[in-house]
């Protein structure tokens, strides 16, 4: 009588799950099973995410990343977004889309669910905080779940899919994603602690209704993932193959390590001869065989999924010897490199060990016996892979063990790409009023936005506004980036804009460990390279001196810029500082009646609350004109002449050294003669130079050009 082993128990264990699992269909046992011609099975893959009618849906044990499958979606949403207009100024209309889906994640109830990627980028962390914006519930897969509400509201009526575990997006904004649903993986926990690999498979043969018990060890895993629509042979054999395990009988899933049984020699026994020769050689109590070294791989691969790196697949590979021929055997489980490498070798070990077969002839009393047993014969351990029953003489089929493994293999994950699953942190939000930019003359109020973050995590985020006291919020766009920002340690004194300042520095502290500066030529600084805020004063710097833990000094100076001052006390310590970057900062245009009103700005970053600074907004600098320069007065037949010499906010560069034009729309001066007692007498003026009739002094002079609003006074002194 032959060894029965496990058979065809039906495609899809899992029960009927509204036509998109299966059925399960009925079970048999049949050791033909391994023979003759069979369909390959189906497969559900755990890192990609389906959305095809009848996919099968995965049993996922421990802690392991799926990508699920897509089993309800609403159209997607399209919104108008109109911003400006009004006390803005002119509207600009954009539009949105956002999508609302429901992934089934497991066919299993499940504990929660950790961090989440969108198409390989985290999208939530291990603490639970979105790093883009979301709005998501998650169906544990309870026999108590209700219908999600959203569903049963687009939907009129929908499954409570009890015994499924699912998570329901509603409304994920698509812009970040190329206005499509993204490829959503999320790490499912399901017994969050390593899950025995043995203990896991004969779980799943109980959910087709077939006990199989556990004899001897069987590794531990971090996650196992069971997506196979077809035969229990091919769910289990993976496993089994990786490991070193076997089906026995169809009855029991053996493990390793079990302990060997004594067998002597001379209890084996010879059958009465037939004279036949060939079947009194197969009729020997003791025949060896031993097959050729060629006839064996060179090497045994086993490919995983690797907790090191984000749950990515990883391979190891085991070498018993040169050669190109390789045994690649995948297990569908999160574990580390390490284990992964010994479950390699000890494969390899075996297959090299498989080459010794022999078959034992026993009395009859050797029938308890079953496959997977150990027997410990004077040359080593064998396992039974095989036992027949003929004439009161128990056949066994040994296959050679290997002997004592070598030290444990050191496994090397490689490389980890960093998906950014760190803490973000509260955003460091600074709101500046700056003249002009190179490339740009601003026609009304408009201030720049930078921000950033400390905690290691933090990677951008939107930007809301309110001019009504809180009442209302306005989204004023993203920060995509860090700006490189900190604050100064020491005091810079002043000093003239009219050239390099070559004497100065000033220690600067950043805000993070990883933000850094770096040094430029001369060139590159006078080509605009290494601008800074520093206070109020726009500076920039070609060397910048790494002092350890965050700490710049910055000398070879460039001061006052684009039409900024130092002051007459230079900027302080503690003044704060940021390196002008437009491409990661937010511009916020402002309409000119708004200057002098409150303004509420908030961060709407993943690690944000609803905390929110208050500021006056300004915003003139960028459409101020400039002071004058170089005021004079003449004394000439009773008349005072005054004259000036303009300055310009579109001629920060002067490339070819002469006059450029004014940058405002019409050149326009008001000028304000006064004494110690106030004004006397003021006028606009078209052209550069005012006369008025002279008088005895003190007098001063007060000149200001006029565009948008009223620029920045320049005065003489008259004795």
């Amino acid at each position: 009588m032959a060894t029965l082993v496990l058979g065809v128990v039906g495609r899809a264990f899992l029960g009927p799950i509204g036509g998109v699992v299966g059925t399960l269909l009925g079970a048999g046992i049949d050791r033909r099973l391994f023979g003759g011609r069979r369909q390959a099975a189906r497969s559900a893959l755990p890192d990609i995410q389906a959305a095809s009618y009848g996919e099968p849906i995965p049993l996922v044990f421990g802690r392991m990343r799926v990508s699920g499958n897509l089993v309800w979606a609403a159209p997607v949403k399209e919104s108008t977004v109109r911003s400006g207009g009004g006390k803005r100024g002119p509207s600009t209309t954009s539009y949105a889309y956002s999508a609302s889906f429901a992934v089934v994640l497991s066919a299993r109830e499940i504990i929660g669910v950790g961090r989440i990627w969108a198409d390989g980028k985290l999208m939530r962390d291990a603490s639970g905080q979105w790093l883009s914006p979301a709005t998501m519930r998650l169906h544990t897969g309870s026999q108590r779940q209700q219908p999600d509400p959203l569903m049963m509201a687009a939907e009129g009526a929908a499954p409570a899919f009890r015994g499924l575990a699912y998570a329901v997006f509603e409304d994920l904004p698509l812009a970040d994603y190329g206005n499509r649903l993204p490829n959503l993986s999320f790490e499912v926990i399901a017994e969050d602690a390593p899950v025995d690999l043995g203990a896991t498979l004969s779980g799943l043969a109980q959910r087709a209704g077939i006990d199989l018990p556990v004899r001897g060890a069987f590794p531990s895993v971090t996650g196992y993932f069971a997506g196979t629509v077809g035969p229990m042979a091919d769910l289990l054999a993976p496993a089994l193959d990786a490991s070193g395990a076997m089906l026995a009988a169809g009855t029991a899933l053996v493990g390793t390590g079990l302990p060997g049984q004594l067998i002597d020699l001379a209890d084996a026994v010879n059958s009465v001869a037939s004279g036949n020769r060939a079947s009194d050689r197969d009729r020997q109590r003791d025949r060896q065989r031993r097959a050729a070294a060629a006839s064996l791989a060179d090497a045994v691969e086993i490919g995983y999924y690797d907790t090191d790196r984000d749950f990515q697949p990883g391979l190891q590979r085991f070498r018993l010897r040169a050669g190109a021929r390789v045994d690649g055997r995948g297990l569908p489980a999160a574990l580390n490199a390490a284990a992964a490498k010994q479950l390699g070798r000890d494969a390899a070990l075996r297959l090299a060990a498989s080459r010794q077969r022999r078959t034992l002839r026993l009395p009859w009393r050797h029938l308890g016996l079953q496959p997977g047993d150990v027997l410990s014969l004077p040359d080593g351990d064998w396992h039974v892979a095989e036992l027949r029953f003929e004439s009161f003489v128990v056949a066994v089929d040994l296959v050679r063990l290997p002997g004592a493994p070598p030290p444990p293999p050191v496994g090397d994950s490689g490389r980890a790409l960093d998906h950014g699953d760190l803490p973000a942190g509260p955003t460091s939000l600074l709101v500046m009023d700056l003249p002009p930019l190179p490339g740009e003359l601003p026609d009304r109020p408009r201030l720049w936005l930078a921000g950033a973050g400390s905690a290691p995590g933090w990677r951008r985020a939107r930007v809301a506004i309110s001019v009504d006291g809180g009442t209302s919020y306005e989204d004023a766009g993203l920060l995509p980036a860090p700006a490189l920002m900190g604050s100064a340690l020491t005091l810079l004194p002043p000093a003239s804009p009219a050239g390099w300042d070559r004497i100065s520095t000033v220690e600067v502290e950043l805000l993070a460990e990883a933000m850094w500066l770096e040094s430029r030529s001369e060139e590159a600084v006078l080509a605009g390279a290494n601008l800074a805020l520093l206070g109020d004063e726009l500076i920039q710097f070609t060397s910048a001196t790494a002092l350890g833990e965050r700490r710049f000094r910055l000398s070879g100076l460039l001061r006052g810029r684009r039409g900024t001052s130092s002051g007459p006390a230079g900027q302080p310590a503690g003044s704060r500082f940021v390196l002008i970057d437009p491409a990661i900062m937010l511009p916020l245009p402002l309409p000119i009646e708004q200057l002098g009103a409150p303004l509420l700005v908030r961060a709407a970053g993943s690690g944000d609350s609803a905390a929110v600074p208050m500021l006056t907004i300004v915003g003139k600098a960028a459409i101020q004109p400039l002071p004058p320069v170089h005021l004079a007065v003449t004394r000439k037949d009773d008349l005072l002449r005054f004259s000036w010499i303009p300055q310009s906010r579109a001629g920060f560069g002067w490339p070819d050294l002469t006059d450029v034009p004014l940058g405002e729309a019409a050149p326009l001066w008001r000028a304000t003669l006064r004494d110690a007692a106030g004004p006397i007498e003021t006028a606009d003026v078209s052209s550069p130079f005012w006369m008025v009739a002279d008088r005895p002094g003190p007098l001063w002079l007060d000149v200001a050009q006029l565009g948008a609003t009223l620029g920045r006074v320049a005065t003489l002194a008259i004795p």
